[in-house]
């Protein structure tokens, strides 16, 4: 379980003929989606108050290794570990309020964060689970995924039931846009798939924003490292109903982000994840392929 220290032994040195105790199972710590945010955190707020590690070890009188392990994510810190690193960086009061609310949620997954209508793009873990990937697949039915909207059209789909007037409109489309540079720049090995709907060439609710998309998505088709494709129309599963991301980063670790209209859910457990994988194994099947798909977004554009 992340976060036990190991259970030793003690050897009797007081009755050579004392039992043995029974060979205690070792416990090795496995990093979590969870810890693996906090540790990126905690770094970033160390950073920010400009501390090296040494300077938190001195005033905390941890080792060296625990607070290398717990910014790595390799250890789940304790709840008291969090705020006493967190009262060292002097981290802001809000920041501080949502790192000490996240490492209080369970150790293998986290409780469902809410967000305001659409707006995932409001919540810091939907942020790290980006910034962190090496691999990312989007699936998001009847409409384009959010990494892929054209400002226009994000615009609207973020103002859709809500006061025009709405502050959080703009906060959230600057966020939306801004984890759009994840696609720029980036890391040796990166990949990211897409997986979109063709009824979301032809929206009718989008039409006035459709042309400047589907122009994006053309000149995202040609990015080496982004691989759109199409699901035909007469191939859509009403089974497939909800939107989601699954995320592998540099160390091998994967996560899967579920979407509702004001949740998201973040899995990590095998099992958890495992009929959304099987999701994916069924658009990879269905989908056409690179050059058929740029070839019906192509088409759409001219009607």
């Amino acid at each position: 379980m992340a976060g036990a220290e190991p259970d030793m032994r003690k050897r009797s040195i007081v009755f050579k003929s004392a039992p043995k105790r029974p060979a205690q199972p070792k416990h090795v710590e496995e990093s979590t989606a969870k810890s693996r945010e906090l540790g990126a955190a905690l770094r970033r707020a160390r950073k920010h108050a400009d501390l090296t590690q040494a300077e938190i070890c001195g005033s905390t009188g941890w080792g060296a290794p625990k607070v290398s392990r717990i910014e790595s994510g390799q250890r789940e810190g304790s709840l008291l570990d969090i705020v006493t690193y967190l009262a060292k960086a002097t981290t802001e009061p809000a920041e501080f309020d949502r790192l000490k609310k996240l490492a209080k949620s369970p150790p293998n997954g986290y409780d469902l964060q809410r967000h305001p209508e659409n707006m995932p793009d409001l919540l810091p873990t939907f942020d790290f689970l980006h910034a962190s990937a090496k691999t990312m697949t989007f699936y998001e039915p009847r409409r384009i995924p959010s990494l892929l909207q054209s400002e226009q059209y994000a615009d609207v789909m973020l103002r859709q039931n809500r006061n025009p007037k709405d502050p959080l409109v703009k906060e959230a489309l600057e966020a939306r846009l801004s984890r759009q540079e994840v696609l720029k720049g980036v890391k040796f090995g990166f990949d990211v798939t897409f997986y979109i709907d063709e009824v979301a060439l032809h929206d009718p609710t989008m039409r006035g924003v459709l042309d400047e998309q589907l122009l994006q998505l053309t000149i995202t088709s040609t990015v080496p490292h982004c691989h759109v494709h199409i699901v035909p129309s007469d191939c859509f599963d009403d089974d497939l109903q909800t939107a989601f991301g699954f995320f592998e980063d540099y160390d091998g670790n994967s996560a899967l982000a579920v979407h509702t209209t004001t949740a998201m859910l973040v899995l990590e457990e095998p099992e958890d994840m495992a009929p959304y994988l099987r999701n994916l194994n069924e658009l990879r099947e269905t989908a056409l392929c690179a050059k058929q798909s740029t070839e019906k977004i192509s088409s759409s554009s001219r009607l």
